[in-house]
């Protein structure tokens, strides 16, 4: 059974979560309802120029690394990563993007919240 699979039988409804990001920042992409942490399911992200996007969860200074991609030139990337269930309760994914510029990234999240840990 997939994990998305799981979580609709236990009776969880999915969550969207989209942002296009503007230049150099760092963004909370996705921040769960107090008490509740993330479970992260997809992953696309269509980038209009170069540069490259690293996502953190937690805190965005001192954050766990979950991912970092580079783009040459635009393009889409739709990762594969089966699932990233966060272990901090009430803990936010982050977007730190460098060497872009206007509607540089656009993110799309799916995944779940989860409020049992």
């Amino acid at each position: 059974m997939s994990v998305t699979n799981y979580y609709l039988s236990k009776g969880y409804t999915p969550i969207n979560k989209e942002v296009v990001i503007s230049g150099p920042n760092t963004i909370a992409i996705w921040t769960p309802v107090t008490g509740n942490r993330v479970i992260l399911t997809e992953l696309n992200i269509v980038a209009n120029q170069k540069g490259t996007i690293v996502f953190l969860m937690y805190d965005p200074n001192i954050g766990t690394r979950v991912a970092a991609f580079s783009m040459g030139a635009s393009g889409t990337i739709a990762p594969d990563i089966g699932c990233i269930e966060g272990t901090m309760v009430s803990g936010s994914i982050y977007a730190v993007t460098l060497g872009n510029s206007t509607e540089g990234w656009r993110i799309n999240m799916t995944g779940f919240e989860d409020g049992a840990v």
